[in-house]
């Protein structure tokens, strides 16, 4: 995944969807347009210390906690009030979590702030399923990164599958293209099933498919019109 390009694309839908919304309209809804590019602008470190921290890269985990951390005033801005106090709590994680040099910790921890600021997003402001599609890209990095410990926790992969299939159920309509839903249709399936068999590599493969389909389904939803 190249997340800088992913940003790119992500913020392309924003603007092409709130031009739609100021058609006719007062210059008022400006806000959810600006609030949207913000957020897509502040997961970007928590991506990077999630995938750099997964595959073990310290150094660049911790350039981009480094960044992070600069910004974290900034950042817990952008989310809802009753949800600041969370964004406190995973940032002391992650915090501690670099503190001690558990690489694996860190990924996960920046994957929830990562969650928390999409899922601030406002979908009126955006077009397409941006949020939907960033979420499911936290899903693929998230079993990608449980499935590294020693011991896998089968029961939380288990429920970061079913989260996923609830996230592809809200957008798998929108996808027109044949081969691509049925592509997301068989990862679904197979996430679910190597969760219940406890099947290490049937899982790992899903969830590294899943993070290779989320930039099929960035690319498909910027070239609809």
């Amino acid at each position: 995944m190249v997340a800088t390009h992913r940003r790119q694309i992500a913020t392309i839908l924003a603007g092409i969807g709130f031009s739609l919304l100021i058609v006719g309209s007062s210059w008022a809804q400006v806000p959810p347009q600006n609030h949207n590019k913000k957020i897509l602008a502040a997961i970007e470190p928590f991506e990077r210390i999630a995938e750099t921290a997964r595959g073990g890269d310290a150094n660049a985990a911790a350039k981009a906690f480094k960044i992070a951390k600069a910004q974290r005033a900034t950042t817990r801005a952008l989310v809802p009030k009753a949800n600041a106090a969370r964004f406190d709590k995973l940032f002391g994680n992650l915090e501690s979590a670099v503190a001690k040099g558990d690489l694996l910790s860190q990924s996960l921890h920046a994957l929830e702030l990562y969650k928390l600021l999409v899922s601030a997003l406002d979908p009126a402001a955006l077009r397409g399923p941006v949020q939907q599609v960033h979420l499911l890209d936290y899903i693929g990095f998230r079993i990608s990164t449980l499935l590294r410990f020693p011991t896998p926790d089968w029961e939380a992969i288990a429920a970061t599958a079913k989260e996923a299939s609830g996230y592809w159920a809200t957008i798998r309509e929108q996808v027109t293209d044949s081969k691509l839903r049925a592509k997301m249709d068989k990862v679904q399936q197979d996430l679910a099933l190597g969760a219940e068999r406890h099947d290490a590599a049937l899982t790992r493969a899903s969830a590294e498919q899943d993070l290779d389909l989320v930039d099929e389904l960035e690319h498909y939803f910027s070239r609809k019109k």
